[in-house]
């Protein structure tokens, strides 16, 4: 073992540890770590899945505050009451996480921006300068990458996903440490190999690297020094030039040399096919279990695809990242209506995601409950479960596994990144299908659990199951009885498992350049006709209203229409900005009932004691939000029970309807400018100001809070001002359109909005925007109220009863969600 201590010492100690320690529950995550990285060394970190890596990464990046310890960075003592992610960063601190730190409901160039918005000055331009340096920093770490900044997040595959989270992370002007937590998962050979380079370039600019992978090979060739942690301690540490892989996973694992493939050497890969070809040949197909796909082309990306698979097979798929390889997996595990007649598959099904976060884990569920729970789908509806069978019947992988936790009843997200994919596999083993695909499963797992997968993918073959399993690590696809490449969407070349190499695979990769991509372009050309929807339904409602009375279709008709329709659109407009950030605020319609009586009382009788009232009440709405966030609350619950405050109020200081309404508010809502309604003027400038609001700098920060918190605040931005911020904005509709109903009506009524809290959420849904991932669309938005208002004027036209009003606002809703549905499965198909 090289002494760390006694080498380099030409070089400034950059960073160092001393006796950190991390408890969580009855788990120790790092037990008296000390480690010291001098500037410019890429150091090495190394350790089994749930050894304490990330914990550590956390620390040193501000994110956890450790229950004891010290850390120097750059010759400064830290105070860790006082750090934080913000505090890290100004430090010149980075983090590139392998569980990406990005918003997929921005665009990349917005993800640049959210993480560097120092380097963003003014209030114009500043989005061009963001394409301009996304597009640069990119085009610098990753030559030739292909990726278009002006696309939103959840457009890019991983493998681009992951390659904008390390790009931004080395735009910092002042970057001093640089953490890259397992950087290469997903990434391709080229840009693999494209990252090494630029790091070794930076280090010798003087920028350090803590190198984190479970592809030791990568170890090897990029860092200078290693540290191997093992159950939250360091338990040695080398001279990168003093060690090689066999002895780096003899001491992460206590065992001698493992299966080869599970290193990604490709010679060893080579050993370990050849020494599994006896096994492999002895697998029979078996005939019952199949997955048979005959010219299967989509939408999203397949061209023409045939292939037969069999149980008792594995079948690798490979080929450059992009080319069509998770759209077959999907369109084999899915089997969408139009593909129906393509693929012809026998025998029950499972699927493992590499994206556990996204879509394979159960957050807020046990170990056992994300184990057992394809499992549970074969029993009758409403069967009884026990939480001791469950947990009995889960222990069984997890213990095969060797899942790293406190037991299976300990929460999923307690767990490592790599013992969640572990227990992921786990379900899709218990559930016993007969297929069983396979996407990315071992990205980001260490090479001693790689090893026990490998097994165990060696074991349901010979059992008779087929398993289907896609790798963006080509090396380790030699125990497969036959790998399918594909290029283009399509399967230009099967490799039969004595012609299995990872040289093979990239030579086949790169082969049929000449395959015609017309398909796959048109493919990619999808128009969002997500704002016409509610357009459409509003302009066929006020027609209809036209039909039946003529004068709707004059000016001084539209002013009546839009001036019944101004309280909700306003009120529509405030709920936006709640759903935005993924909450419902139910107490939205008494709210704006308070401000109504306000101005219809105190702000007639004294204008400024009025608008000093008025203003309490936002200030009060905002703190809402902030209390919401501070006590983790569910905000339908806090909100509603604010409602009754806000009503509470407004009865006492108007008990019945009346009221005056001040004639400076009847003549700002009321009187024309340019010879246009100011009503027609107000909702023009409130859709503007809305739209603008959110698509400003910071509103797009509040976008990002309202996708992934945890991203944001990792990004150093404050959340308890953000939420703030977000409940502020939409105060100030509310309490416009609170003034808004006193000036149109000259009085008030404190229970005359309380409809208005649902319908305002409906509006929302109406104009595109989703309960949920921060995606609201402000122009759909108000569409979608002006459609719900004018059923109701149409519906008075009809001499209907007022009773139907909802019912039929209910059934319009549902028919245009519908078509969104419809819509988008039309897309997926």
């Amino acid at each position: 073992m090289g002494s760390i201590s006694s080498v380099f010492t030409e070089k400034k100690p950059l960073l160092e540890l001393e006796d950190i320690v991390k408890i969580y529950g009855t788990t120790i995550a790092n037990n008296k770590v000390s480690i010291c990285v001098n500037e410019g060394d890429i150091l090495g970190l190394v350790g089994a899945n749930g050894a304490g890596k990330s914990t550590l990464m956390r620390i040193i990046s501000g994110v956890s505050t450790p229950d004891s310890g010290s850390m120097k960075f750059n010759e400064e003592i830290i105070n860790w009451s006082a750090f934080s992610p913000t505090t890290a960063s100004k430090k010149g601190i980075r983090v590139a996480y392998q569980e990406l730190s990005l918003c997929d409901n921005l665009r990349v160039y917005e993800n640049f921006f959210v993480e560097q918005s120092q380097l963003f000055k003014g209030t114009f331009g500043w989005r061009k300068k963001a394409m301009e340096l996304a597009e640069n920093q990119l085009n610098e770490v990753f030559p030739g990458n292909g990726i278009d900044v002006n696309k939103e997040l959840c457009e890019l595959s991983i493998a681009q996903q992951q390659m904008v989270e390390i790009a931004r992370a080395f735009m910092d002007p002042e970057l001093k440490l640089l953490i890259l937590d397992e950087p290469t998962s997903s990434l391709p050979v080229e840009q693999t190999r494209q990252l090494l380079s630029y790091i070794e370039k930076k280090a010798a600019d003087g920028v350090t690297f803590i190198y984190i992978t479970h592809r030791l090979f990568e170890i090897i060739e990029v860092t200078n020094k290693v540290y191997v942690m093992k159950n939250g301690e360091v338990v040695t540490d080398f001279l990168t030039d003093e060690t090689n892989e066999d002895q780096l996973i003899e001491v992460m694992s206590g065992t001698e040399k493992v299966d080869a493939a599970s290193t990604d050497s490709d010679d060893q890969a080579e050993d370990n096919r050849d020494t599994e070809q006896d096994e492999i040949d002895g697998f029979k197909q078996d005939t019952n279990i199949y997955v048979k796909c005959r010219n299967v082309s989509s939408k999203d990306g397949l061209d023409s695809v045939s292939c037969e698979m069999y149980g008792g097979e594995i079948i690798g798929i490979a080929g450059l990242e992009g080319n069509g390889q998770k759209a077959l997996l999907h369109a084999i595990f899915e089997m969408p209506r139009a593909l129906r007649k393509n693929i012809e598959r026998s025998g029950s099904i499972a699927y493992v995601t590499g994206d556990r976060k996204a879509e394979g884990n159960f957050p807020l569920w046990s170990i056992a409950d994300n184990i057992a729970i394809t499992s549970l789908m074969k029993k009758p509806l409403f069967a009884a479960n026990s939480p001791v069978k469950i947990v009995e019947k889960a222990r069984t992988w997890y213990d095969k596994l060797r899942i790293k936790g406190e037991s299976p009843k300990a929460e999923i997200v307690s767990l490592s990144g790599g013992n969640q994919q572990k227990a992921l596999i786990a379900r899709a083993l218990l559930s016993d299908a007969g297929i069983i695909i396979l996407d990315d499963p071992t990205r980001g797992v260490d090479v001693e659990t790689k090893r026990q997968l490998y097994s165990v993918f060696k074991e349901a073959a010979a059992a008779g199951k087929l398993i289907i399993w896609y790798s963006s690590d080509d090396s380790e696809l030699g125990i497969c009885s036959r790998v399918m490449v594909m290029r283009y969407g399509t399967i230009i070349k099967t490799l039969e498992h004595e012609e299995i190499s990872k040289d093979s695979i990239i030579e086949a990769s790169f082969k049929a350049a000449d395959h015609k991509k017309e398909h796959l372009e048109s493919n990619s050309k999808k128009y969002d006709l997500t704002l016409l929807m509610p357009i459409v339904s509003m302009l066929t409602i006020y027609v209809a209203c036209g039909l039946i009375h003529s004068s709707t279709f004059s000016l001084f008709g539209i002013e009546l229409l839009l001036s019944g329709s101004l309280p909700l659109i306003l009120a529509a407009l405030a709920q936006t900005y709640i759903i935005g950030v993924g909450h419902v605020n139910l107490g939205l319609g008494n709210f704006m009932g308070l401000v109504s009586v306000l101005a219809a009382t105190i702000l007639y009788e004294n204008t400024t004691v009025g608008l000093l009232l008025i203003l309490g009440t936002w200030i009060a709405y905002g703190l809402m939000g902030v209390m919401i966030r501070k006590l983790n609350l569910p905000a339908v619950i806090v909100s509603l029970g604010f409602s009754f405050v806000w009503y509470g109020i407004a009865m006492v200081l108007q008990s019945i309807p009346g009221g005056t309404a001040p004639q400076w508010l009847i003549d700002m809502f009321n009187n024309k400018t340019f010879g246009l309604p100011n009503v027609l003027i107000i909702l023009i400038l409130a859709t503007i100001l809305a739209h603008g609001l959110y698509r400003s700098k910071y509103g797009t920060v509040l976008r990002g809070f309202g996708n992934r918190e945890e991203a944001m605040v990792r990004s150093g931005w404050n959340k308890y001002k953000a939420i703030f911020s977000i409940y502020a904005i939409s105060a100030f509709f509310a309490i416009l359109g609170g003034m808004s109903f006193t000036a149109l009506t000259y009085s008030a009524d404190a229970s005359s909005m309380d409809s208005y809290t649902l319908l305002t959420v409906a509006s929302v849904v109406l104009g595109g925007g989703a309960l949920s991932g921060g995606r609201v669309n402000h122009i759909g938005t108000v569409f979608g109220a002006i459609t719900l208002s004018f059923v109701t004027i149409l519906l008075g036209f009809l001499r209907v009863n007022s009773d139907y009003t909802a019912a039929v606002q209910g059934l319009l809703l549902i028919v245009i969600l519908s078509l969104r549905l419809l819509r988008k499965g039309q897309n997926n198909e």
